[in-house]
């Protein structure tokens, strides 16, 4: 697309807003940026738009959004927003950064979503291509500022959310993986179905000449995978165009629990693949301390079936996962002390990623942190969980009391209402030292916004506490 001379309206001034700003000015669009934050909350990124010569806009959307040709949403911004709706109601193009970014690259793209796993899967990607891949997208890296590092020979890997996805257009992954699909941001999406259709679009548009890879032992990908096959993607919000669906790509699938017609699997200690009649073992599972529970193993695999697709020597593979250390707040070992070591997984919020966080370390004492600002989910199944595995459940924030109530339901393990983080922390600490050593796991299922500012904030101050008893 050319934009020079275009009027284009961002909404939003982070990260990913001021990249856009800055690419499409350099670009000579006519850039106009909005922000529902207020002036003094934003003066430096308003400061750097002066600079920039691009217009903007701080304490909301106002109705100068409309008088644009293209907007660009952030994640941060739901396509239900009334101002996008009129956008789309007067036939005004609406888009996200992955939309721009995409359009901007040489290279083509490795794109993974799910639920869970996502971060994860990416990285591992990212790290057995080396030299040819950078890593952007929802891992905290905006797009549209790395996809000019890269030539048309090697890859784009990029995280990206179902927010971002709830934009796309004519966005084309090369290979698209989805690790799963479990109930979340059901605060954002009003039912599951509408979250499911949202990671659907990152198949909406790919090509015979494309891979798509599958979890063949989640039920919603494995869905999505039948859908796929059978030309029946589901379809979009109103003002979007429907799945294209007239090719299907090439499709793998990857298990944990035993052999796949085409892609990647586990068993007997090893990692195998196959694409043919012949499998073939790619490397053995041991010696991968940053990579704890079944679920990494999962990840593991799909990042393999990729790589190996793409002809990745198994070297280069094995050397990817024996170097990974836990990313930032997901699954981090922080310290030990008396037996004791401190688990940091503040950024699982969801039931399905605390499950899988205890099944890593069920085989011990095991003292679990969890609550936080209640998000909706059915703690059932997560209840069920913590009766069977944890000794102890340290509960905080205002989702303790069906947290509690959904414990009870299935056992009686000892319960603790902790008042702050840190008295959580202490408390876990205490009763994993009297018991001779064990784990103190945060791994909340719930967003952070009751007590912190988000989940990095809830992260670092878990940590601090733990260090500070190490």
């Amino acid at each position: 697309m050319n934009y020079e001379g275009r009027r284009i309206a961002v909404l939003g001034m982070g990260k990913s807003g001021l990249a856009l700003a800055e690419e499409l000015s350099r670009r000579q669009a006519k850039v106009f940026v909005s922000d529902a934050g207020s002036a003094e909350q934003l003066s430096e990124a308003a400061a750097r738009l002066e600079e920039l010569g691009a217009a903007y806009e701080t304490g909301g959307h106002s109705a100068k959004v409309l008088e644009n040709e293209i907007i660009v949403i952030s994640p941060g911004v739901s396509i239900r927003h009334p101002l996008i709706q009129r956008a789309l109601a007067q036939g005004i193009k609406v888009l996200g950064e992955v939309e721009i970014a995409w359009e901007l690259s040489e290279a083509p793209f490795i794109a993974v979503t799910g639920t869970n796993g996502k971060s994860t899967t990416a990285t591992l990607i990212d790290r057995m291509l080396g030299e040819k891949s950078i890593l952007a997208g929802n891992i905290g890296v905006p797009l549209v500022s790395e996809v000019g590092r890269v030539s048309a020979d090697g890859f784009v890997t990029a995280e990206i959310s179902s927010f971002q996805l709830e934009s796309v257009d004519r966005f084309r992954p090369h290979i698209a993986i989805l690790t799963n699909v479990t109930p979340d941001h059901l605060d954002r999406h009003p039912d599951l179905e509408e979250y499911f259709a949202a990671k659907a679009r990152l198949f909406a548009r790919m090509k015979s000449t494309d891979l798509a890879v599958f979890s063949a032992d989640d039920p919603q990908a494995a869905r999505m995978c039948r859908m796929l096959r059978e030309h029946r993607l589901p379809h979009w919000l109103p003002g979007f165009a429907e799945p294209d669906n007239a090719e299907i790509p090439q499709i793998m699938t990857f298990s944990v629990e035993g052999p796949v017609e085409r892609g990647a699997w586990y068993a007997d200690g090893t990692l195998w693949y196959r694409d043919g009649a012949e499998a073939v073992p790619v490397v053995k599972w041991e010696g991968f301390e940053g990579l704890p529970g079944p679920h990494n193993i999962a990840n593991a695999l799909a990042a393999a079936a990729a790589a190996m697709y793409l002809r990745t020597a198994p070297e280069s593979i094995r050397a990817a996962l024996a170097a990974h250390k836990p990313l930032h707040y997901r699954m981090e070992k922080v310290c030990k002390h008396n037996g004791v070591q401190f688990v940091n997984d503040s950024k699982a919020t969801n039931v399905s990623s605390v499950i899988a966080a205890i099944d890593a370390y069920k085989d011990g004492f095991l003292a679990l942190i969890a609550g936080g600002k209640d998000k909706g989910f059915d703690f059932d199944p997560l209840g069920r969980h913590i009766a069977a595995h944890c000794e102890l459940a340290l509960l905080i924030g205002e989702a303790g009391d069906r947290l509690e109530a959904a414990i009870r339901k299935f056992g009686n393990p000892r319960i603790y209402r902790a008042a702050s983080l840190k008295e959580a922390v202490e408390a876990g600490y205490r009763e994993a030292a009297e018991r001779g050593g064990g784990t103190v796991l945060l791994s909340p299922a719930c967003s952070s916004f009751d007590m912190f500012k988000n989940a990095e904030e809830r992260g670092r101050l878990f940590s601090e506490y733990a260090e500070a008893i190490c």
